[in-house]
Order: structure tokens, then sequence, then C-alpha cells
């Protein structure tokens, strides 16, 4: 990413309420009606979202625009590159597969280390809005239970 621009950072999550950053092709569709709808209907995450892994740095107070140079300084040392958002509460990184984020999350905390990136690191699937709509069908933020086949009489049921 080379120099950051802290100001244009700053006035995207005024506006918008997130930084987005990374060149990584990534479909996500947000939790809109239509998401919500299938969610609610079926038990389950909706497609794309039913593949959706979340790496999470918690900035833990350290949002500032050294937290942030180093953190993009980071990102640019990454082969493969990422797509994510930032905000003054956390950065958010997006995998399609949990074994490519757990490989990602594996040398994340030397990376933090080396880098002198201040946070917390933590991961989830999905967006949190799904289980804040239904926490039932979730053992906790990373593991979805989603419908019981035993609870399926017809298809129409499904």
């Amino acid at each position: 990413m080379g120099e950051i621009d802290f100001e244009k950072i700053e006035e995207s999550i005024r506006n918008s309420g997130w930084f987005y950053f990374g060149e990584k092709d990534f479909d996500c569709p947000g939790v809109g009606e239509k998401e919500k709808d299938f969610y609610m209907k079926n038990n389950l995450l909706p497609p794309p979202c039913d593949s959706c892994y979340k790496a999470l740095i918690f900035w833990e107070s350290n949002y500032s625009r050294e937290n942030l140079t180093s953190l993009f300084s980071l990102i640019d040392s990454i082969e493969d590159s990422c797509k994510g958002k930032l905000n003054k509460g956390v950065v958010v990184v997006y995998f399609r597969k949990k074994a490519q984020m757990m490989k990602f999350l594996k040398n994340l905390k030397s990376k933090m280390h080396e880098y002198g990136v201040r946070g917390k690191i933590q991961w989830r699937r999905a967006c949190k809005e799904y289980q804040d709509m239904r926490p039932e069908l979730w053992k906790n933020a990373k593991e979805f239970i989603g419908i019981k086949k035993s609870n399926l009489k017809t298809l129409d049921d499904f």
C-alpha cells in the first residue's frame, strides 16, 4: 500500500464506518434483507456467507497513525494478497476457506510483533449480525450449528 493517507482513512471511517483495503477479489453482499430472509427461513447461512471466515485484529485502544502504518507494512509483506476493512476498533481480513484463514492466523502474531502492530487476534465465521439474530444457531462466534436435520420433516420444512 506504500505511504498511508491517514486523513483519507479517517474520512472514510467517518463517512461509512469503515476503510476498505486490498486488491483480492472477495464478493461480500453484506447482510441485506434477502440474506436475512434466507437465514431466518432456512436456519442456514446464505451463500456466499456460508463460506466466509474473518481474521480479526482488535486495536485495544491502539488505533493510531503509527499502528496503521505498521499494519499496512505487515499487509504489504504478505505473499498472498488480502482483502479487508478497518475502523477505530477492529481490522477485518476476509477469507473464503477456513484453512486459508488459519494459515494467515498462524503467522499473524509473529508478523504483528515483527512490524510493531499492537492488537488482539481473534476470528469468526460470517457476520456477527447473523449470530445476533439467531444465537441458538451458534455454539460461539467460530461455530455455526445451523439446522438440525432431524427437524426436517418434508422438503417444505426446508
